[in-house]
């Protein structure tokens, strides 16, 4: 279950192609794993 987590985690991580700031990364984790969409291309 951890490696499913750290997965999805690094794919956040990739599609942010690096985020400025720890806290939106934050928030992008907790977007995706709320059920929204955050990316809406």
């Amino acid at each position: 279950m951890s490696e499913g987590l750290n997965s999805q985690i690094q794919k956040i991580k990739r599609m942010a192609c690096g985020f400025c700031n720890i806290e939106h990364f934050k928030t992008a984790i907790y977007f995706h794993w709320g059920g929204l969409d955050l990316y809406l291309c």
